[in-house]
C-alpha cells in the first residue's frame, strides 16, 4: 500500500524486490544457525534489519522520502483522535469525572514520553528495555487504581473480560 502511494518507479521496485530477496535470505540463514548464543543472534537479526530499512530508504528519491514523512505524521494525527475517543468513551462507560480524567491524560502524557524515550534509547539493550517498560506498566497500573474508585475499576476489568471474549471468538 505505502509502495502504491509512493508511485515507485519500475527500477526502485526492482531494485527493492532484489534488497527484499537479499534480505530474506540472510534472514533464513540466521535462523538456521543454532551455534550463537541468543544474544548474538539477536544483535545480528537488528543490524540486519536496520541495514535493510537503510538500504530501502536509499532507493527512494527526496519526494518519497518527504511523502513518507507526511505519512507519519498524519498516522500520528489519526492515532491521537483515536486516543482521545477512547478516553472519552472510557469516561462515559466508567461514569469517570473530569479531575480524574485530567490525572488519566497527565499520566498517559508522562508514561508517553518515558516509553518514547526508553525506544530512543540506544545504549540499552532489548532486554533491559523489556524489563523497564513492564515496570512502567505495573507503575501505571498502581497509578489507575489511586484515581479511580472500587467500582469503576471492577467495571474496567469486566469490559475488558467482555473484548478479550470479542477477541478470541473473531480469531
Amino acid at each position: 500500500m505505502v509502495t502504491q502511494k509512493l508511485e515507485l518507479s519500475d527500477d526502485q521496485k526492482q531494485k527493492a524486490k532484489t534488497l527484499k530477496e537479499d534480505f530474506r535470505k540472510k534472514m533464513t540463514e540466521l535462523r538456521k544457525k543454532d551455534d550463537i548464543l541468543v544474544k548474538d543472534w539477536k544483535k545480528q537479526m537488528t543490524e540486519l534489519n536496520k541495514k535493510h530499512r537503510e538500504d530501502m530508504r536509499g532507493l527512494l528519491t527526496k519526494e518519497q522520502k518527504s511523502q513518507i514523512e507526511k505519512m507519519k505524521i498524519d498516522k500520528k494525527k489519526i492515532a491521537d483522535v483515536n486516543t482521545e475517543a477512547r478516553l472519552k468513551k472510557m469516561k462515559l462507560r466508567l461514569d469517570m469525572n473530569d479531575d480524574q480524567m485530567e490525572k488519566i491524560k497527565k499520566q498517559r502524557g508522562e508514561m508517553t514520553e518515558k516509553m518514547k524515550s526508553l525506544r530512543e534509547d540506544k545504549s540499552m539493550d532489548m532486554q533491559k528495555k523489556r524489563e523497564e517498560i513492564k515496570l512502567l506498566m505495573d507503575k501505571r497500573k498502581e497509578n489507575m487504581k489511586s484515581i479511580m474508585t472500587e467500582d469503576q475499576l471492577k467495571k474496567m476489568q469486566e469490559l475488558r473480560k467482555s473484548v478479550q471474549r470479542k477477541r478470541r471468538v473473531l480469531s
